[in-house]
């Protein structure tokens, strides 16, 4: 990716060309390339880098002692990652950072970032960086209302619904396929599908692979 498409990425938005280099070398940015399968940062780890996916996909996972495991996030193009680990040094990662498919990301070091300074881009890039991890927060308040309920099947009518409003519409695509949004919701893969399953023969929705279109209680 070259520096004109950095630039219209959230976190570099705003920011002169010309500041772009300078904030780069002062971030300590090294790009790394990665393929399907790659841990990037691994749980345990301490005084990570901020990731800025530039290509790809990455998918931030929990496994406990047992074995169990979690999907908590992922982050698309352009999305930052472990971005609050990068600003807690001394705390250990609880969460491993995953690649989904083959890409590339850009690794930053966020104590430079804060160090104090008057440069045009530092400013700009805090600016960016609150509204992103506003927007960060938001969404695991969100979460919190589907992972809230105990049935699979509230689960599922909470999450749809919640990306329903999202889009704007009651059809949509999910952003993960059927392992991946079973660990999401923290339920069996096997028992999701089951769920999915009744739930369109109740006609309460049509799913097919990742395209989901949603029947309102008041057409049923």
């Amino acid at each position: 990716m070259e520096n004109a498409a950095l630039l219209a990425l959230p976190l570099f938005a705003g920011l002169p060309p010309a500041e772009l280099p300078r904030a780069l070398a002062a971030l300590d940015a090294r790009r790394r390339t990665f393929v399907k399968g790659e841990v990037l940062l691994e749980a345990g780890q301490h005084a990570v880098p901020m990731g800025v996916v530039l290509a790809g996909r990455v998918l931030v996972e929990h496994l406990d002692l047992w074995g169990n495991r979690t999907l908590l996030g992922r982050a698309a193009e352009g999305e930052l990652f472990a971005e609050t680990y990068a600003f807690l040094p001394a705390q250990p990662m609880l969460v491993s950072v995953v690649a989904a498919d083959s890409g590339e990301a850009l690794f930053l070091d966020p104590a430079k970032l804060t160090t104090p300074g008057c440069e045009p881009w530092r400013w700009q890039m805090l600016q960016n960086l609150l509204q992103i991890l506003a927007g960060k927060n938001l969404n695991l308040a969100r979460r919190s209302l589907y992972t809230a309920p105990k049935t699979i099947r509230e689960r599922v009518t909470a999450y749809f619904s919640a990306l329903a409003v999202q889009k704007g519409s009651l059809t949509f695509e999910l952003p993960f396929d059927r392992q991946q949004l079973a660990d999401h919701l923290g339920v069996d893969r096997s028992a999701l599908s089951s769920t999915l399953s009744a739930m369109q023969r109740d006609g309460l929705l049509t799913i097919d692979r990742r395209h989901v279109s949603l029947q309102k209680a008041e057409e049923l």
